[in-house]
């Protein structure tokens, strides 16, 4: 009898632990450092990503460096990497500075407002037949017409999905 005992108990742990992995891996999908939505009116390029007029998440899965910004939308995929961040001086609402530069609008950053925290992306140019790879960044690029879109906040994450 003893043994028959021992023998249901492995199940049990089993299940247990089980569950315990289950909830453990719940728990972090809530913990969405930022999401949000936005709408571009045109097409744009944020840091090597080409982005296409029309609707786009955003989800910041951490707030932690490396910032990495994940972005669906207009059957695009991308991640994005901030080049710089701050938390001075952030207002309350989010949105993304799009400047006009060599012809084309480029996303240069985004105001997470929830999360108080500004991001800085770096500005690619296009790239001329015959120019390498190496030479196609350049954050200095002359900058013109600056324009702010909105980010709407989802305020639940894992509702958001």
């Amino acid at each position: 009898m003893l043994r028959t005992t021992r023998i249901l108990k492995l199940p049990n742990q089993i299940a247990l632990v089980a569950l315990a992995l289950c909830s453990t891996a719940a728990l972090g999908k809530s913990q969405d450092a930022y999401q949000g939505t936005f709408t571009l009116p045109f097409e744009a390029h944020w840091a090597g990503a080409t982005l296409p007029a029309g609707e786009y998440t955003i989800l910041m899965a951490q707030d932690i460096t490396p910032y990495q910004l994940f972005v669906r939308g207009q059957g695009t995929r991308a991640i994005i990497m901030a080049t710089a961040h701050d938390t001075e001086a952030v207002s309350g609402q989010s949105h993304l500075t799009v400047v006009s530069s060599g012809g084309r609008e480029v996303i240069t950053s985004l105001e997470a407002g929830q999360i108080g925290m500004s991001f800085d992306y770096a500005i690619s140019k296009a790239k001329s037949a015959g120019e390498s790879d190496e030479s196609k960044t350049e954050i200095g690029l002359k900058s013109t017409a600056r324009v702010n879109v909105p980010v709407r906040e989802v305020a639940d994450p894992v509702a958001g999905r």
